[in-house]
């Protein structure tokens, strides 16, 4: 059985639980983060533990402690779980108890869930992915907020129409990114990826710093029909790594299977990862 921090406490998963008054619950108001382990050691921890802190400051949520306190809690919490081999870190900061249901007082509550990494699909990599677009934008691009609504919906209707993932345009049919990861395309020999309006992923920062070295990159809006007439494209994300794209809607992209310079990305990555 997985063992959880809860706001002080190690406590098994059964018993992990906070007061139904917390504003986590009542309005959704709280942020989150989700990294990852490689040969069991948390990647780029520090940079994850920014951005929650950030997160927390864009929402104004107050933080229960510092982030270094955060961070030797978490890593406390992966060493009672030391039977998953690698393991997702999620750290989560609820809004805390609220007497009128409404108003935050300061009284935030940390938890850290450690579970095994899920094992996507093998032909998502081999084959590449379906993905939809929906009429959405963040209401705070940059905060992880733990508010998944859009995201549900989204993903329900991609499911539907046997897509794995659902990306976000805005009121302009500027894309934006998916529901839990980050856009590239390969337009005219050029990595461009969308810099305004969205959660900037560890990944996507680790992807730019090594791919800057390898391609003309840019960082700059991309409208639809920009990125339906693209060489090649994928998104990014903590669990997923590099996922190719060869379908949006009914357009194939492409040749309709994973390219050349999205394969070398991921190759790069995995020597990366294995630093």
């Amino acid at each position: 059985m997985k063992t959880y921090y809860v706001n002080g406490k190690f406590v098994p998963e059964n018993k992990a639980v906070i007061p139904v008054d917390d504003l986590a619950v009542l309005r959704g108001f709280g942020v989150c983060d989700l990294l990852r382990t490689y040969n069991g050691k948390p990647y780029f921890f520090d940079e994850h533990i920014k951005r929650i802190e950030n997160s927390a400051k864009e929402i104004g949520l107050a933080l229960p402690c510092p982030g270094n306190e955060i961070k030797e809690i978490a890593l406390k919490t992966l060493e009672q779980n030391r039977d998953i081999h690698e393991a997702n870190i999620r750290i989560i900061i609820t809004g805390g108890s609220s007497p009128d249901f409404l108003t935050p007082q300061g009284n935030s509550r940390l938890l850290v869930l450690i579970s095994p990494i899920p094992e996507l699909p093998e032909k998502w990599y081999k084959n590449g992915i379906k993905v939809i677009t929906i009429a959405s934008e963040r209401n705070v691009p940059d905060a992880k907020s733990i508010s998944y609504i859009p995201a549900t919906i989204a993903l329900k209707k991609a499911k539907k129409q046997n897509a794995a993932e659902a990306l976000y345009i805005d009121r302009n049919n500027f894309v934006q990114e998916g529901t839990t990861s980050n856009l590239f395309a390969f337009i005219n020999n050029r990595l461009v990826t969308p810099e305004k309006n969205v959660l900037k992923g560890i990944t996507r920062n680790v992807i730019l710093s090594i791919t800057q070295k390898i391609f003309e990159t840019e960082l700059r809006q991309i409208h639809i029909d920009e990125l339906l007439k693209a060489d090649e494209i994928f998104i990014t994300g903590t669990n997923k790594g590099i996922v190719p794209v060869v379908q949006i809607n009914e357009t194939l992209i492409g040749s309709g299977k994973p390219g050349k310079m999205t394969k070398k990305t991921i190759e790069a990555l995995d020597k990366q990862t294995q630093q």
